[in-house]
């Protein structure tokens, strides 16, 4: 199945890697112990019952067996990778369905229990996507609270290195507590890199288009170069689509 470490980045570390939790595995499991020990039973009680109790015996063990393989095939093949920049959910026994996510795009992690859950240890994750995209569910998570602190402590941490940070405010510009949505978190990170009305000396602004590292001062973000490379970030980050960026380049372009 390949180790994460062959899924990551050169920028990126690995967080967390769960997989479903082995409640998923624990009914088939228990039905088959069941049915193997009805039927032996029955072979040792009946030692002279005909062929065809046999034929029944072995179906009734046959079928509780092949459904605790597949559950184990998927849980094996089903994983969640969280790294410091992506979202990664693996699934399928044959075929291979793999949703990656970039942190940036999540506004909300939502985390669902019932009683029963709680008490194992399981839950469902749901993640709100900004742009308006389909939320992604997933179901037997594992410990899904902690899961749900990890990434919510992950977003502060890239909220933070977005942009200026106020007192009072978080990284983004959101309140502490103060709920996400999808498009207010788009236009906070947004602002936060093109420049806002706060104190834009407060933290000095980076950009990870060439050359990296280098810090662009007040005069050079107002000029139309530096508003590129601030819109060219925004488009490497998923914020803006290709078409949006080659517009506001050519508006830009057409000042000079």
């Amino acid at each position: 199945m390949g180790s994460a470490r062959d899924l990551l980045h050169e920028d990126e570390e690995l967080l967390v890697e769960a997989r479903p939790h082995p409640v998923t595995v624990v009914a088939p499991v228990l039905l088959l112990v069941a049915a193997a020990g009805g039927a032996v039973t029955i072979a040792l009680r009946y030692p002279g019952a005909p062929v065809v109790v046999a034929w029944l015996l072995f179906a009734m063990v046959a079928l509780p067996a092949l459904w605790s393989a597949v559950r184990i095939l998927r849980w094996r093949s089903s994983r969640l990778l969280v790294t410091t920049r992506r979202l990664l959910h693996q699934r399928g026994v044959l075929g291979r369905d793999v949703v990656q996510l970039r942190l940036q795009r999540i506004a909300e992690v939502h985390c669902s229990q019932s009683l029963g859950q709680r008490l194992i240890g399981t839950g469902r994750l749901v993640f709100e996507v900004a742009g308006g995209a389909d939320q992604l569910a997933v179901e037997d998570v594992r410990w899904p609270r902690r899961l749900q602190r990890v990434i919510t402590a992950q977003l502060d941490r890239l909220d933070f290195s977005y942009g200026p940070y106020d007192a009072g405010l978080g990284a983004s510009g959101y309140a502490p507590g103060a709920r996400r949505t999808p498009s207010a978190l788009v236009a906070g990170r947004a602002s936060s890199r093109v420049g806002t009305s706060r104190d834009r000396n407060a933290r000095p602004r980076w950009t990870d288009t060439p050359p990296h590292g280098v810090a662009l001062d007040e005069e050079d973000a107002r000029s139309v170069p530096g508003q590129i490379l601030q819109l060219d970030e925004l488009r490497r980050r998923g914020l803006l689509s290709d078409d949006e960026f080659a517009a506001k380049k050519a508006e830009l372009l057409g000042r000079l």
